[in-house]
């Protein structure tokens, strides 16, 4: 099972155990008259996902400190009137950290942050893959304890979320030169030490979707719009430093995954 089909499995949980609570506590008890019965007033339904909180960050800041910014604006091959989030990311870092019955690794991280300005609350229910130029997939991993390190490494500052708690839904951010923010962390603690080229597939920054009919006429496969980041890595297997990763030319591109 996948981080992403845990994470959604575990917010339906969540909810239809708040509903079954919920119900529980409006059944009326055996044995009273309606005239006995109390009515409170309901609670509103449950949210399948929290609306994530964001923070203030100056629209002119992003142009500090390695930002990338990616471009959303619609491209040809997009249906219409699907959303984009818009995305930045600073370049990918290595990181020793301390796990639990593991003992000290080191880790790849992309340190990202995401807004919404598509006018309306949108749902971020972020996947991150690493893919090597052989194919092979590394999904990020929850790993806890990298992330006040890695916090304290970029922003001591910024509240920072992980793969688990940057779950949810991103308000709109209506704010002149401010962006409402959310800022967030990619981990993996598996990858190719060998590979030399490997791109790192975003999904869940838009709606956008095709389904492609395959060669044999059979029953058509969807893809979905997803941000794809590529790298070059310089350097052995054995001695593996962030100063030997450099962004591929060019750096991103939207594709159907």
């Amino acid at each position: 099972m996948s981080i992403l089909t845990r994470r959604i499995a575990l917010a339906l949980a969540l909810s239809t155990t708040a509903v079954g609570l919920a119900r529980a506590q409006d059944a009326a008890p055996a044995g009273l008259q309606p005239e006995d019965q109390i009515h409170p007033t309901p609670d509103p339904a449950p949210k399948l996902i929290p609306e994530l909180p964001t923070i203030p960050w100056r629209h002119d800041r992003v142009s500090f400190g390695g930002w990338t910014s990616i471009k959303t604006a619609p491209l040809p091959k997009d249906r219409a009137g699907i959303w984009v989030l818009d995305f930045a990311y600073k370049p990918l870092r290595i990181q020793t950290v301390e796990i639990p019955g593991k003992g000290r690794r080191a880790v790849h991280y992309l340190y990202y942050k995401v807004v919404n300005r598509t006018g309306t609350p949108r749902p971020f229910l972020p996947q991150f893959i690493m893919v090597n130029e052989r194919g092979q997939k590394f999904e990020d991993a929850v790993i806890p304890e990298a992330i006040p390190i890695i916090k304290n490494r970029e922003d001591p500052t910024i509240a920072l979320r992980g793969a688990v708690d940057v779950m949810g839904t991103i308000p709109p951010s209506t704010k002149q030169g401010v962006d409402d923010a959310v800022f967030g962390v990619a981990v993996w603690e598996r990858w190719d030490t060998s590979s030399d080229r490997y791109s790192i597939y975003v999904r869940g920054l838009s709606d956008g979707y095709k389904e492609i009919t395959p060669p044999d006429g059979g029953k058509p496969i969807v893809r979905y719009k997803t941000l794809k980041i590529d790298y070059i890595r310089r350097g052995d297997e054995r001695n593996i430093s962030e100063k030997e990763i450099e962004p591929g030319d060019p750096p991103y591109d939207w594709v159907y995954w």
